[in-house]
């Protein structure tokens, strides 16, 4: 986006059309981004509760293995 600036604003004159097509250009833009975001942190949280899951399925079964050895 640092591309299409100039001096802190967009390059585009101000009138209806060239402005119409840098905010379409700029939201296209945005939205692939938030888009690929929600991509990579829900894998994350995926892999997270994976790897909490298969935490507790070792607790589990560690719990059912004393029972049985106590028993």
């Amino acid at each position: 986006m640092r591309a299409m600036a100039k001096g802190g604003k967009f390059a585009a004159n101000n009138d209806g059309k060239h402005a119409n097509a840098v905010n379409g250009t700029v939201s296209s833009a945005v939205n692939k981004v938030l888009s690929t975001l929600v991509i990579v942190i829900r894998n994350r949280v995926d892999e997270g509760l994976k790897g909490i899951s298969e935490i507790l399925g070792e607790i589990r079964q560690g719990e059912g293995s004393e029972t049985k050895v106590s028993g």
